[in-house]
């Protein structure tokens, strides 16, 4: 009796507790509502418009076609500043994680106390206004800037270094210091889950520091790393106001060439079928590293 009556509590108690489904349902409906006007409509109408095409009168031809998705992959300037935006979204990349992944072990281990403030300063940037930082690079790199006249001030350079602003090299740079604070958070999240006694273990055993980052740390922050590389590699291969102010137009990347085939040319099919390009290569990437990290127990 006692426990029928245990298990008839226990069932008022939960029916009483848990919403009726038919809430549950309509208190998504905002969000669901929000995600289908601003991403999913959106969206769908980029891709029909990257199967339709532009006539010589720069009109809108319904007609279906492939020929922008070939266009992509074979039209001279959209291949070259496609595997050029490649080039230099993974060379930020590698260089950016190069830059993160000791100071995240610093903040993960060696910072005790200070550790949440150290976290909250490397955030501080966000606070800041993006094409700010990014205007201050062109300052810095300038051939009236400070690297230019502090390498002329100790005799290294007899005159300005004119490729140091308004090249792909500059456009990198860039982006490493924007996307830095989103390369270093992941990388901190998987080192500061490491437990100490696993490193205290290991140098119980005699292992080296080399030994024991190279068989203990590095292969549990991966998953870390991994994420920190796709963030930083979608950052900046889709970007486009650090390449217009610190790249010159010299040598256009894809976002850059979508933009000009949409003011220049008028050719709205076209510019939809690179981004969708840019969209499918950011949407694998983020899946294939996603099923990583939940393997990983990282997510």
């Amino acid at each position: 009796m006692g426990g029928s009556l245990g298990a008839l509590q226990e069932r008022v108690i939960g029916s009483s507790v848990r919403p009726p489904r038919s809430w549950s349902l309509l208190g998504l409906a905002p969000l669901a509502a929000w995600l289908v006007i601003f991403l999913v409509a959106p969206l769908g109408i980029l891709i029909v418009y990257s199967f339709w095409s532009v006539t010589p009168s720069f009109s809108i031809d319904r007609a279906f076609t492939i020929q922008n998705y070939v266009d992509v992959f074979t039209e001279p300037l959209a291949y070259r500043s496609f595997l050029l935006s490649l080039r230099v979204a993974l060379l930020s990349t590698v260089g950016a994680i190069a830059i993160a992944y000791p100071f995240a072990f610093f903040l993960a281990k060696r910072t005790g106390r200070w550790q949440l403030t150290l976290v909250v300063a490397v955030a501080i940037p966000f606070l800041t206004s993006y094409i700010l930082r990014a205007y201050a690079w062109r300052t810095l790199l300038g051939t009236e800037g400070i690297i230019n006249g502090a390498l002329q001030t100790v005799g290294l350079i007899d005159g300005p270094i004119d490729a140091l602003l308004y090249s792909p090299f500059a456009t990198g740079i860039g982006l490493v210091y924007l996307f830095l604070p989103i390369t270093i958070l992941p990388i901190y999240a998987s080192i500061e889950r490491i437990p100490d006694s696993l490193f205290e273990a290991a140098a119980g055993l005699g292992s080296s520091p080399t030994r024991v980052f190279r068989e203990v740390v590095l292969p549990l922050s991966a998953p870390g790393v991994m994420v920190a590389a796709v963030f930083t590699f979608v950052f900046s291969i889709g970007e486009f106001i650090v390449p217009s102010l610190l790249g010159g137009g010299k040598q256009l990347l894809f976002s850059e060439t979508i933009v000009l085939r949409v003011n220049n040319d008028l050719d709205w099919p076209g510019a939809a079928a690179m981004s969708i390009v840019l969209i499918a290569i950011t949407l694998l990437l983020v899946a294939l590293v996603g099923r990583r990290a939940r393997s990983a127990g990282f997510i």
